[in-house]
This record gives structure tokens, C-alpha cells and sequence, in this order.
């Protein structure tokens, strides 16, 4: 991991590793799945591929309604989504030393398995956040 694609869910400054980023697209009206889990917000078509729309909100049962309109496509180990963030807040490089990986930072978090480290910035720490566990079907 080199880089972070940094955004905003709330408060939080949350990071996606920029290798696992397909696109940013703008985000589209999603058609509703039943019966699927309450963070999956539906389904959009992107040029021809269905992708489900995953509410990072939801899924990190963080409060306040889903603001943003940019979508995250991203894919990892054949699975492919697209994740609803408040706001893009650009790119950022990484320096191995800065990451932080120890759990006692992230242990008051309630939704602190989908993050395996804190990236210490100058300014609002990042939650990098593990997508594997983010596109799990495990709810929490």
C-alpha cells in the first residue's frame, strides 16, 4: 500500500488503500434488493456492470443519514462495490512509519474491525479501512 484515497463518513477521516480503487462515479439512485442487509442500499449499472451500492455509514453504524453523491468503486478478491461516502477529500501518501496498527487505539471504536490501522497525519488522524471485512456478509 502506497497511497490512501481519504474521505469523509461524518467526522471521520477514513482511507482506502488507492490500489483497490477502480473509479469515482457519481452516485446514482440505487435499486432496492429485498431481504438484503440494511448497509447494502441497492443496486446501480456503471457501463454495463451491476455493482451493489454499500452505505459505509450503515454498515459502521455511524448516525446521520447518507449525505454524499461519489461513489467508491472498488474490488478486492473478485468482489466488487461501490461505497456511498459523504465527501472525497483527496489522495494521500503513505509513510510505513506513520501507520499505526496497535488495537488499544482503535478498542473504543464499536466499529473498529473494519479498520486495521490509523494513519497519524499532521492534522485528523485516517482509519484505514480493511475492505475485506467491509464487503463481508458478516453483519455487526
Amino acid at each position: 500500500m502506497d497511497a490512501l484515497i481519504v474521505f469523509r463518513i461524518g467526522s471521520e477521516h477514513i482511507g482506502v488503500d488507492i490500489n483497490k480503487v477502480r473509479e469515482v462515479a457519481e452516485a446514482q439512485v440505487p435499486v432496492a434488493v429485498p431481504q438484503s442487509p440494511d448497509f447494502v442500499k441497492g443496486l446501480v449499472n456503471i457501463r454495463g456492470e451491476v455493482i451493489p451500492v454499500i452505505s459505509l455509514r450503515r454498515r459502521m453504524h455511524i448516525e446521520g443519514d447518507d449525505i454524499g453523491n461519489k461513489l467508491l468503486i472498488i474490488e478486492d478478491a473478485g468482489n466488487i462495490a461501490g461505497l456511498l461516502v459523504d465527501e472525497l477529500l483527496g489522495t494521500e501518501k503513505l509513510k510505513k512509519k506513520k501507520i499505526n496498527r496497535r488495537a488499544d487505539i482503535l478498542s473504543t471504536r464499536k466499529n473498529r474491525r473494519f479498520f486495521f490501522g490509523l494513519y497519524e497525519t499532521g492534522e485528523k488522524p485516517i482509519l484505514i479501512l480493511d475492505i475485506t471485512k467491509t464487503l463481508s456478509k458478516e453483519e455487526t
